[in-house]
């Protein structure tokens, strides 16, 4: 069986054709080469070279090798370049998505957590709709993605990091800007902006309002939270939305009013349990239940102020 070695010398001497040509690239003595090429063809049994005034002409035998030896040394370049990629992954590109909800404010706080002390890490970010997250977990080039709903599929693993609250978007001009909280109640004369039944806000602002058995006087339906926010912002209705939403309110237009008794959503984080995790999903998750806990503790109206 030849070495790793005796198949350099053997590459080094193809390349150069001379055994001097080839010493000068391994940057060892000719005699080296020479006896490392002799006991090459003891092993193998065959010439490899004819010798003619200095120069070594590859046999027929010898360039088939060659041929052999530069595909395998191909593939081993290759899995040592995936190897170094591995150890170094601090470096290179970090693809996750996110839904819009927690992809607005809360995941750009935890990637700015970690990004800001790592220059040489590019990130690639996408908001995906509610339809495209399965996909871009299990066929999609992404990493991971974080949304307000578990994954019910054989090859993502959901985890849940952290809950966040039922907050109202109310116009500024509407007299429930100035509550300090809102019950169902109080909504049950006010123009509310609902959402799509099936969807996660549109259970959550459901399960609330029938908790009370308010049915509001009108309504204005959206798939998004943040067509909700557009929609309280220019003064069209009060929107019942997440916290993380919230978060991009302005508040020269809408004030962001704590919910009473209202549920909490859930913020999970999706992987594809068959392909290879790089560090990062680890640091953004860290990141993420850092941004929760802190966010726990505030007012969603001075967590608001804080964007």
């Amino acid at each position: 069986m030849l070495t790793l070695r005796q198949i350099e010398v053997f590459r080094a001497v193809m390349g150069a054709q001379t055994v001097v040509g080839a010493a000068n690239r391994l940057k060892v003595a000719q005699p080296t080469v020479t006896k490392t090429i002799r006991r090459i063809e003891d092993v193998l049994k065959t010439q490899l070279f004819d010798r003619s005034g200095g120069r070594l002409a590859p046999t027929a035998e010898a360039r088939r090798i060659l041929a052999e030896v530069d595909r395998a040394f191909e593939q081993l370049e290759g899995a040592i370049g995936r190897a170094t990629q591995i150890t170094r992954s601090w470096q290179g590109v970090f693809r996750f998505g996110a839904s819009p909800s927690v992809g607005r404010v809360l995941v750009p706080r935890a990637i700015a957590s970690f990004v800001r002390d790592r220059p040489e890490l590019s990130v690639h970010f996408e908001i995906l709709s509610v339809s495209q997250v399965l996909d871009y977990l299990v066929s999609g080039p992404g990493e991971g993605a974080v949304t307000l709903f578990p994954i019910a599929h054989g090859q993502v693993r959901s985890v849940m990091i952290g809950t966040g609250r039922l907050v109202g978007l109310v116009p500024n001009a509407f007299p429930q800007a100035r509550a300090a909280r809102l019950s169902a109640i109080d909504l049950a004369d006010a123009t509310l902006i609902v959402f799509e039944p099936h969807s996660v806000h549109g259970q959550m602002l459901n399960g609330f309002l029938s908790s009370e058995r308010v049915e509001p006087q009108r309504t204005h339906v959206v798939r998004f939270a943040e067509t909700a926010i557009g929609l309280a912002e220019a003064g069209v209705g009060i929107a019942v939305v997440d916290e993380f939403s919230a978060m991009s309110v302005n508040p020269a237009r809408a004030a962001v009013i704590p919910i009473e008794g209202g549920g909490l959503f859930q913020v999970y984080v999706h992987r594809n349990l068959e392909r290879v995790q790089s560090r990062f999903m680890h640091l953004l998750e860290a990141a993420l239940r850092q941004e929760l806990t802190a966010l726990s503790g505030l007012d969603p109206r001075v967590a608001d102020r804080h964007t």
